[in-house]
């Protein structure tokens, strides 16, 4: 009984401190988050935070203390509707469908500032890929992913330089000697990158 108590109070400071993150932001896509939005309990994935937490890069989630060290330290997160301490915040709620439906997980720059500045060491980028990899596994992925994706099966590679005279300017030769990118579109195709595409379409 005691457990369930101190897990039920661990469940509704939780709620309470995303409210209060969410009051921070001041632009978001819908109507701005205030401290008295709801959260609707019955939404919330309580297995989500465990299986985050289960995975070999997880184990600290619960450490997390919202400090917003690895929001200062994104290059990016003044662009983000949901800022990195949020994120987390929202996995150890249980909100699974915002957060792998959400853009944040992809925009991510895999610099791992946020990671390597963290008090409690939580392995914030290597969170996000997880994220990322539920998400596909989901078809939950932005068209954009997707394109490129297919653009890696399609062509073995992202950007193809098509005119020989931009390779001359380079110094380089007119073809590039020996490029086959046949393996390569094996390989992607064997791997998550096949599944991906086809979960994104």
């Amino acid at each position: 009984m005691g457990y369930k108590i101190a897990q039920l109070t661990s469940d509704v400071v939780y709620t309470f401190m995303w409210c209060v993150l969410m009051a921070e932001t001041e632009e978001s896509a819908g109507p701005p988050a205030t401290l008295i939005d709801p959260i609707e309990m019955s939404k919330l994935d309580a297995k989500f935070r465990e299986e985050i937490h289960s995975m070999p890069n997880g184990k600290e989630l619960s450490a997390c203390f919202a400090c917003s060290t690895c929001t200062a330290a994104c290059p990016i997160a003044n662009i983000w509707k949901y800022k990195p301490h949020q994120l987390i915040r929202m996995i150890l709620l249980g909100m699974r469908d915002e957060v792998l439906s959400s853009d944040e997980i992809w925009l991510c720059l895999t610099c791992f500032q946020c990671q390597e500045r963290c008090p409690q060491k939580v392995r914030v980028t290597d969170i996000f890929f997880e994220c990322k990899n539920l998400a596909a596994e989901e078809g939950k992925v932005p068209p954009s992913i997707v394109s490129l994706g297919k653009e890696l099966l399609e062509k073995g590679q992202l950007y193809t330089v098509t005119a020989d005279w931009e390779r001359e300017d380079m110094g380089l030769e007119p073809d590039v000697p020996g490029l086959s990118v046949d393996e390569v579109k094996d390989i992607l195709k064997e791997t998550r990158t096949g599944k991906l595409v086809d979960g994104g379409e």
